[in-house]
């Protein structure tokens, strides 16, 4: 379950991002370039102008994001920063920017590397330990998301051998999913530009 409200959590942020920037680059209020990740997604037609929103107009646009994601999911790390990047400030982008709240988490099986050592470095060595964090936050999540498959789709088969999780495995991997959805939100809504 703890995957499924992930995928829903991101589809959700993602439609309210690109909604956001799209009114705000419509209403005049998005300041510099419009990002070319939101500027080459093809919204359909029919919802932004449907005609029984004529009191609610930014309704529309809304509507057409969530019709996009309908069809669609987020279960991927990889496709975060294509989707989110375009509504945060250089300096913010995913995912070296989250690196200070993963390490902090203070789970070094999640993350690799706690505060303490990267408190440690500097230059190079930092911005490989960095890497590694994300690396290793991609890796967890997505051997969760795996799992999930696995279950739903293979029962609990995969192309080896039949993998159980224990109690603690099951406890671990969902708190995992938390963290990375509420260290997500609050970057993202600290950051994003509209």
């Amino acid at each position: 379950m703890a995957v499924g409200a992930m995928d829903a959590y991101f589809c959700d942020k993602y439609v309210d991002c690109l909604t956001k920037a799209l009114q705000a680059y419509t209403g005049r209020s998005w300041v510099g370039s419009f990002p070319s990740s939101y500027r080459n997604q093809q919204l359909p037609a029919g919802e932004v102008l449907d005609a029984s929103r004529v009191h609610r107009p930014k309704w529309g646009i809304r509507m057409a994001a969530k019709a996009i994601m309908e069809k669609d999911n987020m279960y991927s790390l990889s496709r975060l920063a294509d989707a989110f990047n375009g509504s945060l400030p250089i300096g913010q982008k995913l995912w070296i920017a989250l690196v200070p709240q993963f390490a902090a988490l203070g789970r070094r099986r999640f993350t690799r590397h706690l505060t303490a050592d990267l408190a440690a470095l500097s230059g190079k060595p930092l911005q490989d330990a960095q890497k590694e964090v994300v690396a290793s936050v991609k890796e967890r999540i997505g051997l969760t998301v795996q799992f999930r498959h696995d279950w739903i789709h293979n029962c609990a088969r995969p192309k080896g051998t039949i993998v159980n999780y224990t109690d603690g495995q099951a406890r671990a991997a969902m708190n995992e999913v938390k963290s990375l959805v509420e260290i997500f939100e609050t970057h993202i809504e600290a950051h994003r530009l509209a």
